[in-house]
């Protein structure tokens, strides 16, 4: 290797003609402090750019050569002796041609060439400098955007310090937050990493004291640049802690140590750079333009672990919005308590095993884990718009209420005893008049009231059965027209045992609510999409409103509130209704119904399938893939006892 300070002199084909003019240009430049050689030239010898070259001077067999050699010494001046050209001349190949080279000439082409070839080498390095300046510009904004756009905690603090060691080229660094959780403030030692070793980092939280160098500057706020780390002036009150170089047989030597700091200027974390290495390899202590670099990545490393936990902090927040929505719509009905959960966890599921079944259309489905979170939060928060229900409809057990069962039950005594005074005044009658047979008449009317109370009683009985919602449209309604045509009689006064009203409400052939009570609680899907869609989603959340809007909307188009079919119904909605509907009939804290069993709940719904309502692959999927599996057997130990659900309305 030739001396990087000292000018080399390339020689080829000088002996050939001349070994008097060789001798003297060596000797000459030798004598001007130059390097001289020839074995360079040689085509077998070297293929590598020199740039400590910086005269070429050629003659005889080299002369064809010219090219090459300008390649291989970017900086050199190359002349070339030609008996045939004029003196000083020059053409694309050489710089100069000389017929011949005088002693005399020599100093002054040495002294030419090494101005010629001190400005190659300056414009080089300056070059180069420029070159890194640059590159590192680049880095620190292809910093500035990875940080930005890391969220992931674990991953955003391996990405900064593994970003800030490349750009500073240290062997090893580590890094630190400071963690306030706790009675008193520590050091979260959270990431270490070294190129020359391996070893296992365990995350560990050490006291936050100024004896420390990263428990100094996080108290302090000041920055440490170490040259040495084993040379620490005795009167600082920090020092540095050798027992991992101990124990893993590693050198500590240059350090840099700097603290991260949030908007409001407090120091939430320590950045800690080891051994910045030279071109060479040898360690060197860390230089003011890579402090400013480190001291720019510190800085933007603050701010994004601070967005971090920004982001953290109101994920958790909304998170608790959630579940308190849930809670006041369980408030209002606190005997669904949990259904909103465990549609939640049935549909994520559902969707996830979509992706896993064997049906094609679902094969290339994509379901990220923002889409999980997305349908997570409408399923959960499907029925808030039953907030806007009245109780009186949104709790309603039966058809009637119990205040107007217990009503009829008063109109049905009211009448049987209209019927015992009915039958005394008869008997009162025949005494008055006094018949010969008055004892058989007597007989006779009571047994006509005995069948009249007994027909009331079994009437009585048939509103009770009526009163009872059904899941399936059937039920025993055959006596209700009958009742509703006798008469109460008060005084002059003459109204039907049963109203129409009530002749109306009890015929409800499927379920407990009345037309109007239905519509009022359909509309809950309404309320729910209103107050979904003023809350303002981030853009991985927007289609929350709509997918929780849409989960009574039915295939055929039958469902409410838009009246969708088909696949324009979302498919995370039509996965939410199968799962609404096979919770609503398999759970067992419904005051109105008792729990079906999961074999009756799955056939229900293959018969929604037959009627066009579900989507079949999704049913076929839930069934096959058991998707009902999150939520252990909770809801599937019951039999049917005259189960009864309002399928229509939620």
């Amino acid at each position: 290797m030739h001396d990087k300070h000292r000018p080399t002199l390339l020689l080829g084909g000088l002996a050939d003609e001349s070994v008097e003019i060789f001798e003297q240009v060596h000797k000459i430049a030798d004598d001007c402090g130059w390097s001289v050689d020839e074995e360079l030239l040689a085509a077998d010898k070297n293929t590598q750019v020199e740039t400590g070259i910086a005269l070429v001077i050629l003659g005889g067999q080299f002369h064809a050569q010219t090219d090459r050699l300008r390649t291989l010494y970017p900086h050199a001046l190359i002349i070339r002796l030609d008996k045939n050209c004029k003196d000083g001349s020059s053409d694309t190949g050489c710089d100069l041609y000389f017929r011949k080279i005088l002693p005399v000439r020599v100093a002054p082409i040495l002294n030419h060439a090494k101005q010629y070839w001190n400005g190659k080498e300056i414009a080089a390095a300056y070059l180069a400098d420029l070159g890194l300046k640059q590159k590192q510009l680049t880095q620190l904004t292809d910093i500035g955007l990875v940080l930005g756009a890391q969220v992931e905690p674990d991953k955003l603090l391996t990405t900064i310090l593994t970003e800030a060691r490349s750009i500073a080229n240290c062997d090893a660094g580590s890094l630190y937050l400071v963690d306030d959780s706790g009675q008193q403030p520590m050091l979260a030692f959270k990431l270490a990493q070294n190129d020359t070793i391996d070893f296992v980092f365990k995350e560990t939280l050490i006291p936050l004291s100024d004896k420390s160098l990263a428990g100094y500057v996080a108290l302090s706020g000041n920055e440490l640049s170490i040259a040495d780390a084993y040379h620490i002036d005795e009167t600082e009150s920090y020092q540095f802690n050798r027992s991992f170089d101990e124990q893993h047989a590693y050198r500590t030597q240059s350090l840099m140590v700097l603290p991260m700091r949030d908007h409001r200027a407090r120091v939430i974390g320590v950045i800690q750079f080891i051994n910045k290495k030279t071109a060479k390899g040898t360690i060197e202590a860390f230089d003011n333009e890579t402090i400013e670099m480190l001291r720019a990545i510190a800085s933007q490393a603050a701010i994004a672990i601070q967005k971090t936990r920004l982001l953290d902090n109101i994920n958790q927040l909304f998170e608790s919005f959630v579940q308190a929505s849930v809670k006041a719509i369980e408030q209002r009905d606190p005997s669904t308590s949990g259904h909103s959960f465990r549609v939640a966890e049935t549909t994520t599921t559902l969707l996830t095993d979509l992706k896993r079944s064997d049906i094609a259309r679902f094969s290339k489905l994509d379901i990220s884990d923002d889409h999980l979170r997305e349908v997570r939060y409408a399923a959960l928060l499907h029925d808030f718009g039953k907030v806007s229900v009245r109780e009186a409809v949104l709790l309603k057990a039966n058809k009637l209420t119990d205040d107007r069962l217990e009503t009829l039950r008063f109109r049905f005594e009211l009448k049987k005893e209209q019927l015992r005074r009915a039958a005394v005044e008869r008997e009162l009658e025949l005494f008055h008049h006094s018949p010969a047979d008055v004892q058989v008449i007597r007989r006779r009317i009571h047994r006509e009231l005995e069948v009249q109370l007994s027909q009331l009683g079994d009437y009585f009985d048939a509103i009770t059965r009526a009163n009872k919602p059904s899941v399936l449209p059937d039920g025993d309604f055959q006596h209700l027209q009958k009742i509703h045509e006798m008469n109460l009689v008060d005084g002059d006064r003459k109204s039907a045992l049963i109203s129409a009203e009530d002749l109306a409400v009890l015929s409800i052939k499927r379920g407990s609510l009345s037309e109007e009570e239905r519509i009022e609680i359909q509309d809950h899907v309404m309320h729910t999409m209103e107050f979904l869609a003023v809350l303002p989603w981030t853009p991985e959340l927007s289609g929350v409103p709509e997918i929780a809007g849409a989960h009574h909307e039915k295939m055929n188009g039958t469902g409410y509130p838009l009246g969708l079919q088909g696949d324009e119904i979302p498919l995370a909605s039509r996965v939410m209704t199968v799962c609404d509907i096979y919770d609503a009939l398999t759970a067992m804290d419904r005051p109105y119904k008792s729990a079906m069993s999961r074999d009756t709940a799955l056939r229900i719904l293959d018969e929604e399938v037959s009627a066009g309502l579900l989507d079949g692959d999704l049913v076929k999927v839930f069934r096959d893939a058991q998707s009902w599996r999150v939520l252990g057997d909770s809801n599937n130990t019951a039999g049917d006892k005259g189960s009864a659900s309002i399928l229509a309305a939620g």
